[in-house]
């Protein structure tokens, strides 16, 4: 009998066990039923980075500059790890905003946890000579728009990710 009970209590435990596992984890499942995917593609001929959101996809990045070919990155290259950036920093929660920053000496675009926090993760560097604001701008078409999704500082711009991403939905976009 003592046997049995012990099989029983184990047999409980699991259940239990095995309840609180799909507990813990379908509210997850349903938190966001959207997955935002990263990747790399084709924009109108060039590599582009793109955001899959939904049935949607936007195109975030044509890479089309051969200024850091000579040391190895080509714009295929550019856009396969700055896609897999993108994807890995929207994974952990890093990515919130997309502003500009310096790094090992040189401009780079970056991403920040915060309006106004300092880079968390870099995106890309830019070349030499670059205007960080004037990039940002390009790369989000914040100057086209009548209100955008860009926080200006004095220092520099903050795009709020989840605003642009919104926006780009709702707008006719094709990669």
């Amino acid at each position: 009998m003592f046997h049995a009970c012990g099989w029983a209590g184990r047999a409980l435990l699991g259940f239990l066990w095995l309840g609180m596992l799909i507990h813990v984890h379908a509210p997850a499942a349903q938190a966001n039923p959207r997955r935002i995917t990263f990747y790399c593609g084709t924009s109108q001929g060039a590599p582009a980075t793109l955001v899959r959101s939904g049935n949607r996809v936007v195109p975030i990045i044509r890479w089309t500059s051969d200024a850091f070919a000579e040391s190895g990155y080509s714009n295929e290259r550019r856009c396969q790890e700055v896609s897999q950036r993108f994807q890995a920093y929207y994974d952990d929660g890093s990515l919130s905003f997309i502003t500009t920053g310096r790094m090992n000496g040189q401009n780079v675009v970056c991403v920040a946890r915060s309006h106004g926090g300092p880079c968390a993760g870099l995106l890309f560097t830019l070349k030499p000579g670059t205007n960080p604001t004037r990039v940002i701008n390009q790369l989000f078409n914040i100057r086209t728009r009548a209100s955008g999704p860009i926080n200006e500082t004095t220092a520099r711009p903050y795009v709020d990710f989840n605003e642009f991403l919104q926006e780009a939905e709702g707008s006719e976009s094709t990669p």
